[in-house]
């Protein structure tokens, strides 16, 4: 096998890697506020499997500001079991997910308690991060 021949094995410099890999990596190794946003998604898309079915359906994160995850919790009973299991939630997401993305957790029996975003939306973000060059 000659070794300039594109089919020898020892020839592949690497795999190509799909633009929807480079994405995720970058939205999940970056310092971005949109990769805290899309590891945001990522914890509410997965909070069944972070928390199990019997948490979950009791209790659901609603919002997240600077380290902070308000979680929405069915009534004061619960309220007082997630008191209890707090830390091990959070230790679960920092395991899960990246080191210190969850610092603490704010449990509310109100949804409107919850502080709004003071984050900029996807697009503002982006424009943001690649403005224009038009003038």
């Amino acid at each position: 096998m000659n070794k300039d021949d594109p089919s020898n094995p020892k020839n592949k410099k690497r795999k190509l890697t799909l633009g929807s890999e480079v994405l995720q990596s970058l939205f999940e190794n970056g310092k971005s506020p949109l990769s805290e946003q899309f590891m945001r998604w990522k914890l509410w898309a997965k909070w069944e499997e972070v928390v199990g079915p019997t948490i979950a359906k009791n209790a659901e994160p609603v919002g997240f500001q600077r380290g902070v995850l308000y979680v929405w919790v069915r009534n004061s009973s619960w309220m007082q079991q997630m008191i209890f299991l707090k830390d091990q939630i959070r230790n679960t997401i920092n395991e899960k997910f990246e080191n210190n993305f969850v610092r603490y957790i704010k449990f509310t029996l109100d949804r409107h308690e919850v502080p709004q975003d003071d984050q900029l939306g996807i697009k503002e973000m982006i424009q943001r991060l690649a403005p224009d060059t038009e003038d």
